[in-house]
């Protein structure tokens, strides 16, 4: 009996003193939900908070997934509306906005680690004066082409060359005289509305104000897109893409998972999309290795902006909400953040999945060849600034990408599309 009671002290003893020595131990649990809108990288997040609670057992981390371009705006308000908020989730800088007053407004001075953002990062996430969010990842798109397929028919290709549409349509009608689908649309709104479309509001000026003005001018009724020379100009282009769709025979079938497979594998040269796509195409086999990028010219003029540049931005941002989560989750999100975005434990995650991080302490990296090529876009200053997209009502690229969708199969035609589009911004409350 006496030899049970030392051991139970003992084993009291030893409780307690690894209580002192792992704090952890000694906190309750805490349950966060991470709610995220990168869904192409929902594994990613999962395995990372699996190895977190084996670092810190007390807390607790569900992931509330979406699906590529399903809903997730509707989704996300539908979590609010039922009181089942996520703790923390990466969300557009627009939908930011959208719930700023339900969202942590980050301090610099108390978040200390935000100083390992690299310069002029954190504006990213600086939304009507207050940081609402903290961006993890570099991103870009353009017109996404394969090395293998298209130099084996323009030996030596040289994607700076690509700075008009003629030029553009030059390059079309070589690959498919040499029987090769020229590109391809994933027929998705949220890739042809944001992503195609809001390169008219994007490419009006350099300065996000210039965007900005020009959606705002529309919301007021005072410009008519349809005489806006830069949005006829993409869509001129944007025809020139829809003759030579590797999907023109079922353009509306928006299958993401086969149009990033089919393009890995080189059925067709270019495909609009960015380097995100890779964290889908990297985990391929029998795919092809070496991709790029082409600027998407909406003029004849090589001199006009946005005719020699593709895109770059941080384009989602991580926020902790404060109206549905309690102040122990509130903390232990702040916390995961800080060692998801800044140690290195965390930020392994995101290097081995292909994301560029804005982050002055990540260890270098051999990044893939999508990321490098925005990379390198990005040395010499040739981007695209779609700060603009901020500005964009939640609902933009859906309502003004389905029409986007009908014009692409000849449901409706130009001028009907440049009227639902003013109608769509006119009506905007």
């Amino acid at each position: 009996m006496l030899q049970k009671r030392i051991l139970a002290t003992l084993l009291s003893l030893a409780v307690l003193l690894a209580m002192f020595a792992f704090p952890a131990l000694a906190e309750e649990q805490v349950k966060l939900t991470y709610y995220s809108t990168s869904a192409e990288v929902n594994t990613m997040f999962e395995e990372m908070f699996v190895e977190y609670n084996k670092l810190f057992p007390n807390v607790v981390i569900e992931l509330i997934p979406t699906g590529v371009g399903q809903g997730q705006q509707e989704q996300l308000a539908s979590l609010y509306a039922s009181g089942n908020a996520p703790t923390f989730m990466n969300i557009d800088p627009a939908n930011a906005l959208d719930y700023k007053d339900k969202l942590y407004y980050f301090d610099e001075n108390n978040e200390t680690w935000l100083s390992n953002l690299a310069p002029g990062a954190i504006e990213a996430g600086r939304l009507d004066g207050n940081i609402l969010g903290i961006p993890f990842s570099i991103q870009g798109y353009g017109l996404n082409y394969n090395k293998r397929v298209v130099e084996s028919i323009i030996p030596d290709f040289d994607p700076a060359s690509i700075n008009t549409r003629d030029a553009l349509q030059a390059f079309f009608e070589k690959l498919d005289a040499a029987g090769v689908p020229p590109t391809m649309i994933h027929g998705a709104n949220w890739s042809v509305g944001s992503h195609y479309l809001g390169l008219t509001y994007a490419v009006q000026s350099p300065e996000t104000e210039g965007g900005k003005a020009f959606i705002e001018g529309l919301m007021r009724g005072e410009i008519d897109i349809a005489q806006d020379p830069i949005f006829q100009g993409y869509m001129d282009t944007f025809d020139l893409l829809v003759k030579y769709n590797y999907n023109k025979a079922d353009p509306l079938v928006g299958d993401y998972n086969a149009d990033t497979q089919a393009f890995a594998q080189g059925k067709c040269a270019t495909f609009f999309m960015g380097d995100w796509s890779w964290t889908v195409i990297g985990a391929y086999e029998n795919r092809d290795e070496e991709f790029g990028f082409i600027p998407i010219p909406w003029s004849n003029d090589p001199e006009a902006y946005g005719n020699s540049q593709v895109v770059a931005t941080m384009p989602k941002i991580m926020c902790v909400d404060v109206s549905q989560s309690t102040p122990a989750q509130q903390k232990a999100a702040l916390e995961m953040l800080r060692w998801m975005l800044t140690e290195p434990a965390g930020q392994e995650y995101f290097i081995k999945t292909g994301f560029s991080m804005p982050y002055t302490n990540v260890r270098d990296a051999d990044y893939n060849s999508m990321t490098s090529s925005i990379a390198d876009y990005m040395s010499k200053g040739k981007t695209i600034n779609i700060g603009a997209f901020v500005y964009l009502t939640g609902d933009a690229w859906t309502k003004t990408g389905d029409l986007m969708l009908k014009y692409m199969v000849g449901v409706i035609d130009r001028t009907q599309l440049a009227q639902g589009i003013n109608e769509y911004w006119r009506n905007v409350q």
